[in-house]
């Protein structure tokens, strides 16, 4: 559902994800947000509330893990929050997993 998209996050920034109205980067403004959305059990996996993002600096990013389902960082279940620390300086991408299927990387774009 989130294919295609694409969000910015500046440093010193706190976002939402998740179903909610009131999120910051709700996925009923995606493209793709089913008009059924009682019959999409993965979109119903993400919870109104999902993922909040820190981003406190160019060296360090709390991802908090507000939901009941579950979020996962380059695989592995995050237990509550979890620090990315100097991310700014990071080689690679890190795969944030909402739900079963709903993927997004997380980079800290280079100037």
């Amino acid at each position: 559902m989130a294919e295609g998209e694409i969000f910015y996050i500046n440093y010193g920034e706190v976002v939402t994800i998740g179903r909610g109205h009131k999120c910051d980067i709700s996925y009923r403004n995606f493209k793709k947000y089913p008009s059924d959305k009682s019959k999409d059990r993965d979109t119903l996996a993400v919870s109104r509330k999902h993922l909040r993002i820190s981003f406190y600096n160019t060296h360090s990013v709390e991802l908090k893990d507000l939901s009941s389902n579950g979020t996962y960082l380059n695989g592995k279940r995050i237990n509550k929050r979890l620090f990315i620390i100097h991310i700014a300086t990071s080689e690679t991408s890190y795969e944030i997993k909402l739900g079963p299927t709903e993927t997004f990387l997380l980079t800290a774009e280079r100037t």
